[in-house]
């Protein structure tokens, strides 16, 4: 059985000091050496096969070097690259990361963040939260490093949290519409215990409002494909004379196509829809979905940056980062008909 390679097997071969080997080889003090000296050691630390014994720096730091990450729903899109650019981040300082997902359910949250706790994470990052959030109050209560990302809570300012500029990503999406010449628009809002549905139906009649486009809301209960669908059974049930219609995000547009589709409404040539997250593979749909994009990989960046100030300070000021989306527009939009839709 090999011995472990330790610092001072890294010194001995470099003829430096176990102490240097160990600024070079922590990003905290590496800036304190050359950058010579920093690649060096890295190359020889590589070549020897040292790895950072965590078991001992844990009892020396009280940190565990892990972070848990907790989102709503393992099968929505739109995650995947928030936890890319999170695990990215703090790769680099050597953070090992635990994705949990709660079906969007409180009490599966607690469930998870229990567990995380247990094994004693050195910080949250949390992309589930409700308007009221029993996960969020827990990790306030317990003085544990919490960020969310993407959605927030109805007293944001108790805590770090990255979010787009929902405001301005709906304006986008009203004025792409009108520009096509569309004065109807039907809103299918997400649900409204989630800051995303609440802000964004808010940005929607404040917008239609300023633009005095005529406008309809249908709430759901879900940020879902099958929300979506029941959606558009009510747009289509109820006869909206509605032209467009900007959906509360990309899977609920998707239930939307689905149903009009089913129903002999052809997207866009009766109805255009707008999704909203920009979420992976919406360019490879039928029609190809326009939707307002947000960054979700650089997202998941600075919400891992604030996590690591908030580990190495809990008691510095709370932040919020702000995110500008933007308009990507495909198929699934155009003019309006001449005439209505008949049903």
């Amino acid at each position: 059985m090999s011995t472990r390679v330790r610092i001072k097997d890294v010194a001995q071969h470099l003829g430096i000091s176990t102490s240097t080997v160990s600024r070079a080889l922590n990003p905290k003090t590496s800036n304190m050496i050359s950058s010579d000296v920093v690649s060096k050691v890295k190359r020889a630390a590589e070549k020897l096969g040292y790895t950072m014994d965590f078991a001992a720096a844990s009892l020396r730091n009280q940190r565990t070097y892990t972070v848990g990450v907790i989102i709503p729903d393992i099968l929505n899109p739109v995650f995947p690259p928030i936890i890319k650019g999170i695990q990215e981040h703090l790769a680099k300082h050597d953070f090992v990361t635990f994705t949990l997902f709660t079906n969007n359910d409180q009490d599966e949250a607690i469930v998870e963040m229990r567990k995380l706790v247990s094994r004693r994470v050195d910080g949250v990052i949390i992309a589930s939260a409700f308007l009221q959030d029993a996960s969020v109050n827990f990790c306030i209560d317990n003085h544990i490093p919490l960020v969310t990302v993407n959605r927030s809570i109805k007293d944001g300012h108790l805590i770090h949290q990255v979010m787009d500029d929902e405001n301005h990503g709906i304006q986008l999406a009203i004025d792409h519409l009108v520009a096509l010449g569309h004065s109807h628009i039907v809103h299918l809002a997400g649900p409204q215990n989630v800051l995303q549905g609440i802000k964004r139906k808010e940005a929607f009649i404040q917008h239609c409002s300023a633009q005095n486009i005529q406008a309809d809301i249908i709430d759901t209960e879900a940020f879902s494909v099958e929300a979506g669908n029941s959606a558009a059974k009510v747009f289509l049930h109820n006869k909206c004379e509605a032209t467009a219609i900007i959906a509360g995000n990309d899977l609920i547009a998707v239930g939307a196509i689905q149903h009009l589709l089913t129903n002999n409404i052809s997207v866009p040539e009766q109805v255009s829809v707008v999704g909203y997250n920009g979420m992976p593979f919406a360019e490879m749909l039928s029609p190809a979905l326009t939707t307002v994009a947000i960054p979700t990989e650089q997202m998941g960046q600075q919400a891992a940056r604030l996590l690591l100030n908030a580990i190495e300070d809990q008691g510095a000021p709370r932040q919020k980062v702000l995110l500008a989306p933007k308009l990507e527009v495909r198929a699934s939009t155009a003019a309006p008909p001449q005439h209505r839709i008949v049903l």
